[in-house]
């Protein structure tokens, strides 16, 4: 039993699978335990909870996984649990404006294109089904961003023959949008909902659930996009902090039910007919090690990793005793 009482705060999305921990549904034992969703305005939220996370600021929480593959790399003293907060396939997340002609994710080629930040996790996956489904390599578009990189993650900058520069003021997310809804910018590669709802917008290909579902069967692959990360001078000083967290965010996922919409089932039901398993279930199990292999192959290939991590090192080990 734990006899000692340790405040965290961890940064995370308020969702059906979070929930639990922030109602207190759920509470990890021996831990008086803060979520905090809060960081920012608007769709720049995201952007925020992540630099304070890499910047030590809160115990931990919800990362961009790319952004903590780099982070580690460069030494940032955080480590992750297998708890992927976000799995979602990122064909469904290129947009275009609702009277383009674009039939295809391959007439990219060429084409201005708008991604928060460079060396997010959405748009390395989707630089990666560019270059290696439909043959279009991040040299062949001109990249507009809304955020710089957020400090320490940054290996390398990205290759010389790429070109990066910011839209204009404005300069945010929901500017970037509508350059987008104009037409002065040709697809969006992002992953908010709300994109999917906006009459002046729609995704480059077609049936995006028909091409995911033959993606996952070809290469087994379901993107990992957000995972869980702790300090590691804490999980030094409370070694026992980890299993507790691990069991508690295990706990919260079992109770997301009771707070899914009904299109939250749908597509629960239909990712977990075509996975076969628990997308959920938080192990570091074959089809996430494969698939956090390919990211890591995606940034190796994108210039921004030169040297490539052993994957569990990237993670306490008492959370892969499982």
């Amino acid at each position: 039993m734990t006899t000692e009482t340790l405040n965290l705060t961890l940064g995370l999305a308020l969702t059906p699978r979070t929930k639990a921990l922030f109602d207190r549904s759920v509470q990890p034992e021996g831990i008086n335990l803060e979520c905090r969703e809060q960081f920012s305005e608007g769709y720049d939220n995201t952007g925020a909870r992540h630099r304070w996370i890499i910047e030590g600021r809160i115990s931990g929480g919800e990362l961009s996984t790319s952004s903590f593959i780099l982070a580690r790399s460069q030494g940032v003293p955080i480590r992750a649990l297998p708890v992927f907060l976000i799995r979602k396939f990122r064909h469904r997340c290129i947009y275009c404006p609702l009277t383009s002609h674009l039939k295809n994710p391959s007439e990219l080629k060429g084409r201005r294109v708008t991604v928060h930040r460079y060396n997010s996790t959405t748009a390395v996956w989707v630089r990666g089904l560019l270059q290696n489904e439909y043959g279009v390599r991040p040299e062949d578009m001109d990249w507009h961003v809304v955020e710089n990189e957020i400090g320490d993650e940054v290996v390398y900058p990205p290759p010389k023959s790429v070109r990066l520069r910011f839209i204009p003021d404005p300069r945010t997310r929901e500017h970037a949008i509508q350059m987008v809804e104009a037409g002065d910018i040709a697809a969006a590669l992002e992953p908010y909902n709300d994109l999917a709802k906006n009459p002046n917008l729609r995704c480059v290909v077609e049936e995006p659930r028909q091409t995911e579902a033959e993606y996952f069967l070809q290469t087994g692959v379901l993107p990992v996009i957000h995972t869980l990360v702790l300090r590691e001078d804490i999980v030094a000083d409370h070694p026992w902090v980890v299993k507790n967290i691990l069991i508690a965010f295990r706990r919260a996922r079992a109770l997301d039910e009771r707070y899914l919409s009904e299109e939250d089932k749908n597509e629960a039901r239909w990712l977990r007919d075509l996975v076969g398993d628990d997308p959920f279930s938080y192990l570091l199990d074959s089809c996430a090690k494969k698939t956090l292999e390919t990211l890591i192959d995606y940034q190796v290939q994108q210039g921004l990793l030169k040297q490539r991590p052993v994957l569990n090192d990237l993670f306490f080990p008492q959370s892969l005793q499982d």
